[in-house]
């Protein structure tokens, strides 16, 4: 099964957000990409649901994909196709409606062992890096 999605990748000083979901599973903020959304509206739209804030500044960052077998909510082998952007988050304009999420600042240098797909890990690398090579 393939699963489109975009995914934010924004940095507070060395900290990454990302969302602490399903107990101790780390993600980049962002998911699947509804039927007629572009992968900006869905940005948006995950943002407010995962953690009540709007985004701005949104940058395309890159592509990958990751095969997995998903645990939730049946196993299953699948295919993340992930479109990466940096943003910057914005106020928070409602309460979270996702419950189960947590927006967590995490040390970039811990994004790697604590994300649950290996390209988003990329994607937080690749933006770190090019944030430390802009002049």
């Amino acid at each position: 099964m393939l699963r489109k999605g975009a995914y934010a990748v924004i940095f507070k000083g060395n900290h990454a957000a990302l969302i602490r979901a399903n107990g101790d599973q780390y993600f980049l903020p962002g998911r699947g990409i509804e039927c007629g959304e572009t992968n900006e509206q869905c940005l948006k739209r995950e943002l407010l649901e995962e953690t009540g804030c709007t985004i701005d500044e949104i940058r395309y960052l890159g592509y990958a994909q990751r095969y997995f077998l998903s645990t939730l909510p049946v196993a299953r082998p699948m295919v993340g196709d992930g479109y990466f952007y940096t943003a910057r988050l914005g106020e928070q304009v409602q309460q979270p409606t996702e419950h189960d999420n947590f927006l967590e600042w995490i040390d970039v240098l811990a994004c790697d062992q604590l994300l649950f797909h290996e390209h988003q890990a990329w994607a937080v690398q690749e933006a770190w890096a090019q944030l430390q090579h802009r002049p």
